[in-house]
C-alpha cells in the first residue's frame, strides 16, 4: 500500500487511533528532541561496551525531566522513555519501542518491531499513536539494530559494510515538506559523526545543511528541477557518497578524502547558486508589486 494512501485523510479516518502515525510536529520541541537524543546516546554507550556475550541487561537513566530504560533479553530489546512531571515538553508522553532479537524474528535482516507506541496527553485527553513510521525515530531504530548485533557478535571500531548500508535516509515522498527532509539530513549527519568522519568533510556537511536552511522559507519559489536537485542531494547523493566512502579501508579513505570534499563543495556551491536565484526572484517580485501598486493608485487619482 502506498505511503500517500496511508497518509490520506480517508485512510486515517478508517484506521484505529492506536495504529495511526504520531503527528511529528508534536515532538519537535526542544525537550522531546533532547529525550530522543539522550536515548540514542545511551544506546551508543551500550554498543561501545558490548563484548559479544549474549547476556541480559537492564540500563536506566534518570533525569529531572525524563526517565529512559533499556531492557535487553534473549528474546527482545525494549526501550521506554517517559517524561516526568518536571518536563518542559508541550505534551506529557510515554514512548515504548520493542523489537525482537534478529535471531528470534527478523525481516530484511533486522529484528521485527513488536511495538512502537506513544501515549500522550493533549488538551486534557489521552491519545495513543505509533512511531514506527516517524522519521524522528529512525536513529533509534538503527541503534537498536546495532545493539542487537553488538550483544550477539561483539563490536568493532570500524563500520562493517552491512552497517554502512544501513546508514541511509528514508525514501521521502517528492511532495514532502523540505523542512522534514532537512531535519532527517541533520539526524543522518549526527549518526555519521559517531564514526570519526574527517573534520573537513564534517564541516562541509554542516555548511550544506545551513544552505538548505536558507532555502527553506521560499523553497516553493524554486523551479521544479531545482527543488528535485535539493531533495535528491539530501535523500540520495550525500548518503550514497558517504556510505561508500565509509565502507572503504582507512588507506582508501585517505586516498579519496579530497575527492569527497570537492564533491561536497560542488553541492554547496549549487545550493548557494539556488539561494542567489531566490534573491533575484524576490527582487523581481518586489519590483512587480511596486509597478502594480503604482498603476492601481495612479489610475485611482486620475479617476
Amino acid at each position: 500500500m502506498s505511503r500517500t494512501l496511508l497518509q490520506s485523510p480517508f485512510f486515517r479516518f478508517l484506521t484505529p487511533a492506536h495504529k495511526r502515525p504520531v503527528e511529528e510536529h508534536l515532538l519537535k520541541d526542544a525537550a522531546s528532541q533532547k529525550l530522543i537524543h539522550e536515548a540514542e546516546s545511551l544506546i551508543e554507550r551500550m554498543i561501545e561496551k558490548a563484548d559479544g556475550q549474549n547476556k541480559q541487561r537492564v540500563i536506566k537513566r534518570k533525569h529531572k525531566e525524563f526517565v529512559i530504560k533499556i531492557k535487553l533479553t534473549h528474546k527482545q530489546i525494549t526501550l521506554k522513555m517517559n517524561d516526568t512531571k518536571y518536563t518542559n515538553s508541550a505534551i506529557h508522553k510515554r514512548i515504548t519501542i520493542t523489537c525482537y532479537r534478529k535471531y528470534m524474528k527478523a525481516k530484511n535482516g533486522v529484528g521485527v518491531i513488536r511495538e512502537a507506541s506513544i501515549h500522550y496527553l493533549k488538551n486534557g485527553r489521552a491519545h495513543v499513536r505509533q512511531v514506527a513510521e516517524s522519521t524522528l525515530f529512525n536513529g533509534l531504530f538503527y541503534r537498536i539494530h546495532r545493539l542487537d548485533e553488538a550483544y550477539t557478535n561483539g563490536t568493532s571500531s570500524a563500520l562493517t559494510l552491512a552497517e554502512v548500508n544501513s546508514l541511509k535516509a528514508p525514501a521521502f515522498n517528492k511532495q514532502q515538506d523540505i523542512s522534514l527532509i532537512r531535519q532527517e539530513a541533520i539526524r543522518y549527519l549526527d549518526t555519521v559523526k559517531k564514526f570519526s568522519v574527517d573534520p573537513l568533510i564534517e564541516n562541509r556537511l554542516t555548511r550544506i545543511i545551513k544552505q538548505v536552511e536558507k532555502l527553506q522559507e521560499d523553497f516553493d519559489l524554486l523551479d521544479y528541477e531545482e527543488k528535485h536537485t535539493v531533495r535528491r542531494m539530501l535523500k540520495e547523493d550525500i548518503p550514497n557518497l558517504l556510505n561508500t566512502f565509509l565502507s572503504l579501508s582507512m588507506k582508501n579513505q585517505l586516498d579519496h578524502k579530497e575527492d569527497v570534499f570537492v564533491s561536497l563543495s560542488q553541492m554547496e556551491l549549487t545550493l548557494i547558486t539556488f539561494y542567489e536565484q531566490l534573491e533575484e526572484k524576490r527582487r523581481e517580485h518586489m519590483n512587480h508589486l511596486l509597478r502594480l501598486q503604482k498603476l492601481r493608485y495612479e489610475q485611482d487619482r486620475k479617476s
